[in-house]
């Protein structure tokens, strides 16, 4: 009776193998569930420095077209500067141009008027020696 109530008992703890066979089964799925994460952990980790990678990829490319598009602007605004510059210089040349020419304009009615009366005087003065001859 001693004996059926201890093989009782060990009948309700189960097998010893089979305790053991399902300790290193589940061992074994432990095993595989820990591989399996490691797995993921380092597809993830690739996955992100992939992404890094091409985020630093797309910040380089728009820093060097920042870049690039700064300088132009700068060109641009120094060849504006440029051009106002010659055209302040053109509008100074033009402006004592002008005054030039007004001065010669001036100078060259003063010399008609001269020319009028000089032509006059000498028309006269031919005039007189033809009476004095």
């Amino acid at each position: 009776v001693q004996l059926q109530d201890r093989s009782g008992r060990w009948y309700q703890l189960g097998d010893p193998q089979e305790s053991t066979g399902k300790l290193a089964g589940s061992k074994t799925d432990l095993s595989a569930r820990v591989a399996f994460s490691d797995r993921e952990k380092l597809k993830i980790s690739k996955d992100l420095v992939d992404l890094q990678i091409e985020t630093n990829k797309m910040k380089e490319h728009y820093e060097t077209e920042n870049f690039e598009l700064k300088n132009m602007i700068l060109s641009l605004e120094n060849r504006v500067l440029e051009l106002e510059l010659c055209s302040e210089n053109v509008t100074g040349e033009r402006d004592a141009l002008r005054e030039s020419l007004r001065a010669l304009e001036i100078s060259r009615k003063e010399l008609a008027d001269e020319y009028i009366i000089l032509k006059s005087n000498y028309l006269a003065l031919g005039k007189e020696l033809d009476q004095e001859v």
